[in-house]
């Protein structure tokens, strides 16, 4: 598998170019090829030397492969940043959905660098001052970023929850869950095997975790869902 792929850009390279450009390369190859050549193509460049631009709708592509990401939609640049920032600093709703998996939640300034979640008031490093008391806005968590693991009411950002679904994918449960106050608004958390084997997680069960406030991203816009290339 990926030969073709790799004649091609054996080809590409022969002219020794100032600028090579891949147009969706791995788009036709199953799984485990596209791994294997991502690697390969990476590899290559940085021994060629060549200024690579590569046009993918694969997440995973473009945080293995790149240097720099730019993420577009509908032909106007949302963020150009490295994987870690465009990852972990999502610069709009956009980036955030089309990056990774995301919690997108609806709440409320409280002032301060605060949100409410459903009556909850919690710090919010990437809250926006400017958002009035009582606001509705958007909280941002990716579900690896939720805490569980000696969390009690009283810790920094708790939330009480209640344990909706128990999805296991392998090397880790999905956890979906919803908070407790009457909005009842449901998010999702990914614990490790290991974590899940000394938790006493069942459907239904009551919990509490914690959203730690520098990873909570806040938007006052709404939230669309993309489907551009970066």
């Amino acid at each position: 598998g990926g030969q073709q792929q790799r004649v091609a850009l054996a080809r590409a390279l022969a002219t020794s170019p100032g600028l090579l450009l891949l147009d969706e390369p791995l788009s036709a190859l199953d799984a485990k090829v596209r791994v294997r050549l991502r690697h390969e193509i990476k590899d290559l460049q940085l021994k060629v030397g060549v200024t690579t631009i590569m046009v993918t709708h694969d997440q995973e592509e473009a945080l293995t492969m790149a240097d720099r990401i730019v993420v577009m939609n509908e032909g106007i640049i949302e963020q150009v940043g490295t994987p870690e920032d465009i990852y972990s600093r999502p610069e709009s709703p956009f980036v955030a959905d089309f990056v990774g998996t995301m919690n997108f939640l609806t709440g409320t300034a409280a002032g301060n660098g605060n949100v409410k979640l459903d009556g909850v008031e919690l710090a919010a490093i990437g809250a926006t001052d400017s958002a009035a008391d009582g606001n509705p806005i958007t909280i941002c968590i990716r579900p690896e970023d939720i805490v569980t693991r000696g969390v009690t009411k009283d810790t920094d950002n708790a939330v009480p929850a209640v344990v909706e679904t128990l999805e296991f994918l392998g090397s880790f449960y999905r956890v979906t869950l919803h908070t407790q106050g009457p909005e009842r608004t449901e998010f999702r958390a990914d614990f490790s095997i290991n974590l899940m084997r000394d938790l006493d997680f069942f459907e239904g069960g009551n919990v509490v975790v914690s959203l730690p406030a520098d990873h909570i991203r806040v938007y006052g816009e709404a939230v669309t869902h993309s489907d551009e290339a970066v």
